[in-house]
């Protein structure tokens, strides 16, 4: 009984620390697809985009505030 609670810390963490490295993958993903391609899509629509990436947790408040800049700049 006393192995299962430090598993099950152990496993809590390496869940946590996944779970992070997954959401900055797909943050990256859609960075470069927003960002790193010379898209033809409305700004606007780009943005609404961004918007609902950041919403879900998926970008930091600085990765919004960069690719919004990208997105702005065209």
């Amino acid at each position: 009984m006393e192995i299962i609670i430090p598993v099950i810390i152990v496993l809590a963490i390496v869940s946590f620390i996944w779970g992070r490295a997954h959401d900055s993958w797909f943050a990256r993903k859609i960075g470069e697809e927003v960002g790193g391609q010379r898209s033809r899509d409305d700004p606007v629509v780009l943005l609404e985009k961004l918007h609902q990436l950041k919403e879900a947790g998926a970008l930091t408040e600085a990765e919004y505030q960069a690719q919004k800049a990208r997105i702005l700049d065209k």
